[in-house]
């Protein structure tokens, strides 16, 4: 058995804007899964985000939506830093905020990005073989 994809469901209070933003780092919608209350961003053949109104992703759960402490931090990787910055500098016009400093360690590159609803997203890129002893 082998998982092929990941889909990540977002609550989102704007679809219009977050679907802007969702593109604006290169996502295409996907219309055969985007409706009025949904809409389906492919950022690459493996990472699919559901990007859904409140309502429609309440009747996904049971469990109460929170606007309150953070639970999952989504990571993506690009192929070099130059990538990571054209991401995040495209995510930032199109509405997204840097909650702080890249973070450079020689080996790995990030930046971190939440989206117009507060979803937090790591972008990064990293080079294994230059990897030290400890360093994961």
């Amino acid at each position: 058995m082998a998982i092929t994809q990941i889909y990540v469901n977002l609550p989102v209070a704007d679809i219009e804007a977050s679907t802007k933003m969702y593109t604006a780092m290169g996502g295409t919608v996907n219309p055969d899964f985007s409706g009025d209350t949904s809409v389906q961003v492919v950022l690459a053949d493996t990472i699919l985000v559901q990007l859904m109104t409140r309502e429609t992703f309440a009747s996904f759960t049971k469990r109460p939506m929170t606007d309150g402490p953070i639970e999952v931090i989504n990571a993506l990787a690009a192929g070099s830093r130059e990538e990571v910055d054209g991401l995040v500098e495209a995510a930032l016009a199109a509405g997204a905020t840097e909650p702080r400093a890249a973070q450079d360690m020689g080996w790995l590159y990030n930046r971190a990005i939440d989206d117009l609803d507060g979803h937090s997203w790591e972008l990064l890129a990293y080079d294994p073989a230059a990897m030290g002893d400890g360093q994961n």
